[in-house]
């Protein structure tokens, strides 16, 4: 019973979901002690002050003090968890090893090998027994992730004693994948694993920390040797055994078959969806996937699992087999999945959650799912309290939440009742003990069903009827909890993949109804193969129908412009108003029986939800710029440039963004990955001007991407060469309607209360057929009495030619961006006798191999009394120019220098 003034929501949340609550409680306290640290002895001293309080309450028959007391215990006791938990500390090579140069790395396979974009690199992560650099040795154990350059046609792995093998067509040595647990040497180059230093940045070094990983290494593939034994477990072992026979059977079928599975292209889908291997899926199909908001089909994830689960579920039923051996068997090859598909966070969440939701529904039906998740979530913040940061936790569970916490009581009182009137459909003695409405229904299908019958038999006539509002209730079904489902994940979508994520609810009730049909024919079609191809491929057949279905409609959906909608990062307010609209509506949902006489709490819960989500989804705070000053920004990019420039009055303009060189490209992109966080993290979402200064790839690089991302309104060119690099941007800016305006020395003109004057090309400059430095675009840009020389990659020629026309017109620069990352074939002692900085900024990567910046360069700019700025050493470094000084801020160390 409810006591007087206390709250019939919360009553209602403790009743029917204490473990709900309790994770919340926990994730709470884990919360507060990120961001308000306090020693770890202070949140458990206060736990066990406040259980002792609750008892104190229980023994004086104080319900409602002792519940008050041991929520504030829990959220101490997330607090103590956060606190005390340590930081996972790994094993790192010394830094000499670490310095580029060449390593011999004696270890074993840790995960199998799986090709990189482009069918010419290989990655596996090995853990090292030592590593030798000339006389000095290494031993303790270390997680290396190292990729593999495969030349040509590549190389076997050498075998001890043994020649490489030869490809049967020409003789060609081929390179063959790794497996874990084998042993080998080889030689490699190491480096640190390192995060871009800017706000909005993914945390990679985390990321490969979690994965046991403190080191980057690249190699030759004829470099490697296998060495006699194995290593490691051997569960290891077995599980990639089976791993690889599945693999197999999805990509290429064994010698004895004649015909695979799948086309190529389907086959790299379904290793990506049942298997999780998604080393041959392009960039471009994992966008597609998160522009409509299904990504969560392309990987293994909790959703899989639980498809997978349902169906062995229901065939174990079927066959008449007992809940309790139904749960087992669930349980068992849900786990033995999750094993094979390698155990990721997600997967392990989900099996946790299934385990528990099954085993709790064995003794309470009535509120296993939500408790089963609140258990679930509580299991996992114990373990691992750093899990409540991370992206997939909160999906996950915020997914679930609004599966079992909204979706199904609204299923309760709606579909739920109509589905009874299904049930002993020919019974009239039933009809007297449901709901007069519910009776009246069935009265009504069964006159519909007597008058069809006359036409069609009895038999369809039932099955037509009956058919039909089973399919109408599984569509209302699937379209209330896929919308429900959007809604409440629109915050953290946004914030993680900075998408609207409003074609995510079309997408997923065209998809969804087939992807379990997808998903088991698939693995029947695995399963089937090993025994009898005839049958597997029928499965197959069944599975490619439902793929390519999936693909024409997520194609169609990515079309749409809303689809192609990026958005900068949320702000709190956004996230109260998001977080808001979710409890409102749990609250009106999850409302007591005797409320229910009032039908409008209900619906104004869900407008509540839904409008919430709505305005988190398109609304676009304001960004952080400064109108006072014009800043002038340098974006850790790597060895590249990339500046973000906002003037007096406001306006943005990013010029180049990053990019990689070399003839070998991956599938990361600077612009998407390094330089649009950034931006997003200050809530821009459009830029006026982008600016290229010339088509070197670690300039043009990002450029086409940012375009997409940010639709500016004009691109500023200098004169180039056309390079395919540079025909795809301007084909990019071309179909976003970006006006195009070309720039050479002695154009001089007003820019939102800031002055810009080009320095080069010179109007008669002629190209060459392949990019060059001296094509920069380079220009003064000013503001009352200060200024800044921005000069692309410009090298001695033109710096002697930009010196004297300065030196003509009397002009200096209290800023100079560092031409060519610091190269000595650039900053000449002219230049810097003519500009007189006061500061300098030098865009390079932290060891970098073409050792930017050059020794001579740095003394250059000490001789010149220059303050100098590096992002390779301190990230993003952020300028101000007032009118009257210049100052500096690192993101790093905070403010450094006012001149």
């Amino acid at each position: 019973m409810i006591t007087a003034g206390q709250s019939a929501p919360l009553q209602s949340l403790r009743s029917r979901a204490p473990l709900g609550l309790a994770a919340i409680s926990i994730a709470s306290g884990i919360f507060l002690a990120r961001h308000y640290q306090r020693p770890a002895n202070l949140w458990g001293w206060s736990a066990g002050l406040l259980i002792s309080c609750a008892l104190i309450a229980l023994y004086n028959r104080s319900d409602r003090l002792a519940r008050f007391t041991i929520v504030l215990a829990l959220i101490c006791a997330g607090g103590f968890a956060e606190s005390a938990t340590p930081s996972p500390r790994i094993t790192a090579p010394p830094v000499q090893f670490l310095s580029g140069e060449r390593v011999l790395i004696t270890g074993h396979v840790t995960n199998d090998g799986s090709s990189l974009a482009g069918g010419s690199r290989e990655r596996f992560d090995l853990q090292t027994e030592t590593i030798q650099l000339g006389d000095t040795q290494f031993s303790r154990p270390t997680g290396i992730r190292i990729s593999v350059f495969v030349h040509g046609a590549g190389f076997a792995p050498k075998a001890n004693a043994q020649d490489p093998e030869e490809d049967e067509a020409g003789g060609e040595k081929m390179f063959q994948p790794l497996n874990y647990g084998d042993r080998i040497s080889l030689s490699a180059k190491l480096r640190q694993a390192r995060n871009f230093r800017n706000p909005g940045a993914f945390d990679y070094e985390g990321y490969l920390r979690g994965l046991g990983i403190s080191a980057l290494g690249s190699a030759d593939a004829d470099s490697i040797t296998v060495l006699p034994g194995q290593s490691g477990s051997t569960l290891g072992r077995w599980r990639s055994r089976i791993r690889r026979s599945i693999l197999s059977h999805i990509n290429s079928q064994p010698s004895l078959i004649n015909a695979p599975l799948w086309k190529p292209e389907d086959a790299a889908l379904f290793a990506a969806m049942i298997i999780g291997d998604d080393s041959l899926i392009g960039r471009n199909v994992r966008e597609e996937f998160q522009q409509t908001g299904v990504y969560h089909l392309l990987v293994v994830s909790g959703m899989n699992v639980g498809i997978l689960a349902f169906a062995v579920f229901f065939f174990a039923r079927w066959l008449q087999a007992p809940d309790w051996a139904a749960s087992i068997l669930t349980i068992a090859l849900s786990t033995f999945y999750a094993f094979i598909a390698g155990m990721g966070v997600p997967i392990q969440r989900a099996v946790l959650m299934l385990s528990v939701f099954l085993i709790t529904r064995l003794f309470y039906r009535d509120r296993a799912a939500l408790n089963a998740t609140g258990f679930a979530a509580l299991v996992v913040l114990v373990w691992s309290p750093t899990a409540l940061f991370e992206a997939g936790f909160q999906l996950t569970f915020l997914a679930l939440f609004a599966i079992t916490g909204i979706s199904v009581p609204l299923l309760e009182r709606t579909s739920n009742r109509y589905r009874a009137a299904l049930a002993h459909f020919d019974s009239t003695a039933y009809d007297l003990n449901i709901d007069p409405r519910i009776a009246q229904l069935r009265l009504d299908m069964r006159l519909v069903v007597d008058r069809l019958a006359r036409f069609t038999g009895n038999f369809i006539a039932r099955w037509l009827v009956l058919g039909m509002v089973r399919t109408s209730l599984a569509a209302f079904e699937l379209l209330l909890v896929s919308t429900i489902t959007q809604a409440v994940l629109v915050a953290p979508m946004r914030c993680y993949f900075h998408r609207a994520t409003l074609i995510g609810m079309p997408a997923n009730i065209l998809v969804l109804p087939l992807a379990g049909v997808m998903l088991n024919s698939g693995v029947l079609a695995i399963a089937l193969s090993y025994f009898f191809m005839p049958l597997a491929r029928v499965a197959a057949m069944v599975a490619s129908a439902c793929l390519h279905w999936t693909l024409v409609c997520l194609t169609w959906l990515a079309h749409f412009p809303v689809a192609q909608w990026r958005t900068p990062d949320l702000n709190f307010v956004l996230w109260l108003v998001a977080g808001a609209g979710i409890l409102i509506c749990y609250l009106t949902v999850r409302q007591p029986r005797k409320w229910m006489a009032r039908k409008f709490i209900t619906p104004v819960g869900l407008i509540a939800l839904f409008a919430s989500a709505l305005l988190v989804a398109v609304a676009r705070p304001q960004p952080d710029l400064r109108h006072d000053a014009l800043e002038i920004t340098a974006i850790d990019v790597g060895q590249g440039d990339s500046l973000f420039i906002v003037s007096p009055q406001g306006k943005t303009m990013l010029i180049d963004a990053g990019g990689s060189l070399g003839p070998l490209h991956s599938e990361f992109d600077y612009g998407e990955d390094v330089v649009s966080p950034y931006l997003w993290s200050r809530g821009i979402y459009h830029l006026d001007v982008v600016v290229l200064t010339h088509a070197h790839g670690d300039h043009i690089g990002g450029l086409s991407r940012i375009v997409e991302n940010f639709s500016p309104s004009e691109l500023w060119l200098g004169i180039n060469p056309e390079t395919p690099a540079l025909k795809k941007l301007l084909e990019v800016a071309e179909l976003h309607h970006v006006h195009l305006q070309k720039h050479v020395m002695g154009d001089d003109f007003a820019w939102a209360g800031a002055n810009i004057r080009v320095v080069s090309p010179p109007p008669d400059w002629q190209p060459k057929l392949q990019p060059r430095n001296d094509d920069s675009l380079a220009f003064i840009i000013s503001f009352g009495r200060t200024s800044a020389l921005l000069t692309g990659d410009l090298e001695r020629k033109m710096e002697t030619f930009v010196a004297a026309a300065m030196n003509a017109e009397g002009r200096h620069a209290d800023l100079l961006k560092i031409a060519h990352h610091g190269s000595a074939t650039s900053t000449t002692p002219e230049l810097l006798a003519v500009v007189k900085p006061s500061f300098a900024i030098i865009s390079d990567g932290f060891r970098n191999p073409f050792g930017h910046p050059r020794a001579i360069v740095l003394e250059r700019l000490q001789t010149a009394h220059v303050l100098t700025y590096r992002t390779d050493m301190l990230g993003v470094v952020s300028f101000w120019l007032d009118g009257n000084q210049v100052s500096a801020q690192p993101a790093l160390l905070g403010p450094a220098d006012n001149r």
